[in-house]
């Protein structure tokens, strides 16, 4: 099928690229060296609410691996959460398109490899979770079915992994979604949530980090794409 370049009304509501590594220097020095080199784009510092946790609590629960206690934030909303192992690039909603996102996610892993912090990468994760009004198994290329008899989907959560193009994408697809809006106010409606990632168990990565990431972006695009009714898509204006 035909990928659109760009759609109108776009649903996403939250949008990561995490790069887990292991670092070459001391746990403890990895935000500073990477504030220091990304202070000029992301002045913003904010704490992460797990900082208020003890040291020890952290190091020894393995749910707190790779988990960022930093969070830097630019004057356009990209934002930058950091820990001793993980670096997660995130987008400004409303979402600014892939071209203008792309560009700040390879400004920042070049300045934190520059940095001298990560050793070597040991996953890569592209997320794009999408909020809409509809109930959106309602708006999809998919049946739930018992008995081969089809049932209206009230309160459905579904979930599966899929292999593509060397990726496995984690497909979450719910009607029961809430979303909290900028005034803490809820907005009821449906998620597809879609989160890309790939191992890495050699120092691979960083000579072909701007392709995989590409090629994670397009696998996320191709899934998403393929799941929405043709009728549905065209509501939303593409742009081929």
């Amino acid at each position: 099928m035909r990928i659109p370049k760009k759609i109108h009304n776009c649903p996403i509501a939250d949008s990561v690229v995490e790069l887990r590594f292991n670092s070459s220097i001391f746990p403890n020095a990895v935000f500073g060296l990477i504030f220091n080199v990304l202070q000029n784009e992301f002045p913003k510092v904010e704490k992460l609410p797990i900082l208020q946790l003890s040291e020890q609590l952290i190091d020894s629960d393995p749910n707190f691996k790779f988990k960022a206690q930093y969070r830097l934030i630019s004057d356009e909303g990209f934002s930058v959460q950091i820990g001793p192992d993980v670096l997660v690039i995130g987008s400004p909603i409303p979402y600014p398109g892939w071209d203008w996102y792309f560009d700040k996610i390879k400004l920042v892993i070049e300045k934190v490899y520059q940095a001298g912090v990560i050793k070597e990468v040991i996953r890569l994760g592209v997320r794009f979770i999408n909020f809409f009004d509809v109930d959106i198994f309602e708006k999809i290329n998919l049946n739930i079915a018992i008995n081969n008899v089809s049932h209206e989907s009230l309160n459905t959560q579904l979930r599966t992994e899929i292999k593509k193009n060397g990726f496995l994408n984690t497909l979450s697809i719910a009607n029961n979604a809430k979303q909290i809006l900028k005034n803490n106010k809820e907005r009821i409606g449906s998620i597809i949530d879609i989160d890309t990632f790939k191992e890495y168990k050699q120092d691979d990565f960083k000579g072909i980090y701007e392709t995989e990431i590409e090629n994670a972006h397009n696998s996320e695009k191709e899934i998403f794409f393929s799941l929405l009714k043709t009728e549905y898509l065209n509501s939303f204006n593409p742009e081929y």
